[in-house]
């Protein structure tokens, strides 16, 4: 690059950092220098052409000095960003503004690197001559800002996507604060996420105090975990049974992770009901049933069965021995009168007994 262009970019560069051009030569060429050695500098026309670039825009897009010179900046350009993100750029450095953001460019052998990137355009009788631009490769930092937007993203699907409700609280003097609240926990309370951040959870769920749920909230912000196995939460007359578990964050924060078992311990209440019923069948099989059963049965032991004809001993055998099968049911009734799956089983033979004596 000539020797006047360099000058007067030293000159600019001055005005920009220093704030005055009244500055030895010499101060203005060591401040070049270091920002040379530290920066990725280029300038170039009102069209984008490359008239200058350093040493370290060469090393990191991998092109030689010859090969820039001339040409367009967009020589690197990776793609990755849309039109109108350039658009808006031109349009503030064209108004003579300072443009600055980060931009992911492309070296010539294909691989990608972010640079924070501040545009200073050079403006000569109020009008805009050329453009300066300062660059600093910050590649692993945008690497590791992507993947902690992924991370979080990710965090931000599973936590509004689980069918368990999670609540997050802050604790504030002697109370807990909502400060988050998922798509589970709206749909398992019937509350809104705007409802309810900001306020007290027992403004919230008064009904969880009876519960002693807030002595598990402690709980877990003083040991940093709690589980509570079954909860009954009483909210607008109606009961709800939860089971769930408490965490606490490193930031003190305190997750309740929960899900709602009021169908499980609906059917819990239906399976005790039928079991009582069950029990009321066994007694009445055990104390109804049977003692006719037995008094047959003794009837028969005092039949001598050597005075009989061998067509009545035949019968009678045949039924003795299925005196004996239905007074063995009976009893299987009454052992089992808690299982409802072998209660259901024997019920059956004995409906099938039934039937055989009717039909003989």
């Amino acid at each position: 690059m000539c020797g006047f262009i360099k000058e007067y970019l030293l000159i600019s560069i001055a005005v920009l950092f220093i704030g005055t051009v009244i500055i030895m030569k010499d101060k203005i060429y060591t401040y070049f220098d270091v920002l040379n050695q530290h920066s990725i500098i280029s300038a170039t026309n009102l069209k984008g052409e490359i008239k200058y670039v350093n040493d370290q825009f060469c090393d990191i897009s991998k092109y030689k000095e010859r090969e820039l010179i001339g040409a367009p900046h967009s020589i690197v350009n990776s793609g990755f960003h849309d039109r109108k993100y350039f658009k808006d750029l031109w349009k503030t450095i064209g108004k003579g503004d300072v443009w600055q953001g980060n931009i992911l460019n492309e070296a010539k052998d294909g691989s990608t690197y972010w640079v924070a990137t501040t545009i200073v355009p050079i403006i000569e009788q109020r009008k805009v001559k050329e453009y300066f631009s300062i660059r600093i490769e910050k590649t692993e930092q945008m690497a590791l800002q992507q993947e902690n937007e992924f991370q979080e993203r990710r965090f931000t699907q599973l936590f509004n996507h689980i069918s368990e409700g999670v609540i997050v609280m802050k604790k504030i003097q002697n109370t807990f604060i909502i400060t988050d609240f998922n798509q589970g926990a709206e749909k398992l309370d019937h509350k809104k996420k705007e409802e309810v951040l900001g306020k007290e959870l027992l403004e919230i769920f008064p009904g969880t105090e009876a519960g002693g749920f807030s002595d598990y909230i402690e709980k877990a912000y003083e040991c940093g975990y709690a589980n509570y196995p079954l909860l009954r939460y009483q909210d607008k007359n109606k009961a709800r049974w939860r089971r769930g578990s408490l965490y606490k964050l490193p930031n003190d924060e305190v997750v309740c992770v929960y899900h709602d078992v009021s169908e499980e311990i609906k059917q819990l209440e239906q399976l005790k009901k039928y079991n009582q019923k069950l029990e009321e069948i066994a007694f009445k099989a055990s104390h109804e049933v049977r003692a006719p059963v037995a008094s047959i049965l003794g009837l028969l032991q005092l039949i001598d069965f050597n005075d009989l004809s061998d067509n009545n001993r035949t019968v009678l055998e045949y039924m003795k021995e299925s005196v004996e099968r239905l007074d063995h049911t009976i009893r299987e009734i009454v052992e089992v009168s808690y299982d409802t799956d072998e209660g259901k089983e024997l019920f059956a033979k004995l409906s099938d007994l039934k039937k055989h004596y009717n039909t003989t």
